[in-house]
């Protein structure tokens, strides 16, 4: 996490900079650093729900950070590479460089078990790989399709 950020959150979609407001957040991994503005932001996130009546937390974030969050309150929100802090939304990702998993763009619990447990299979396997073996390889991205993994 950057000093200059409020907020760092995991993406579904990542454009390449960790602060372009163009980066898709999922607020399923969420780091806030206690300050005033990430207080007041927190607290207009939670106030906007009623504004966006059927919508989850996620949604709301996307109506309102651009605007509510980011030119009127200064918060500043950093976006986690999804090369490192992958999801389901995009299956190109080299095990060499991933940190963590996220079972975004997928419904149902069943459906997000039945791929983590693929997926932590495939990593099994790619970690019982001698080292040299790996680097001959090539970049090792998880198998498709999955149930979420499409």
């Amino acid at each position: 996490m950057s000093m200059a950020a409020h907020m760092v959150t995991s993406s579904d979609f990542y454009m390449g900079d960790p602060y372009s407001q163009a980066n898709f957040p999922n607020t399923g991994f969420l780091y806030v650093r206690s300050s005033r503005r990430a207080v007041g932001a927190m607290a207009a996130w939670r106030a906007a729900r009623s504004s966006y009546p059927g919508k989850h937390e996620q949604q709301v974030m996307n109506e309102i950070r651009r605007g509510e969050l980011v030119a009127r309150r200064g918060v500043r929100i950093q976006f986690l590479d999804t090369a490192h802090v992958a999801g389901f939304c995009s299956n190109t990702r080299d095990f060499a460089t991933l940190y963590t998993m996220h079972a975004n763009c997928c419904v149902g619990l069943g459906a997000k078990l039945h791929d983590l447990r693929n997926l932590l299979e495939e990593w099994r396997v790619y970690r019982r790989m001698p080292d040299e073996e790996r680097r001959r390889r090539g970049p090792v991205r998880w198998k498709v399709p999955g149930i979420c993994i499409h």
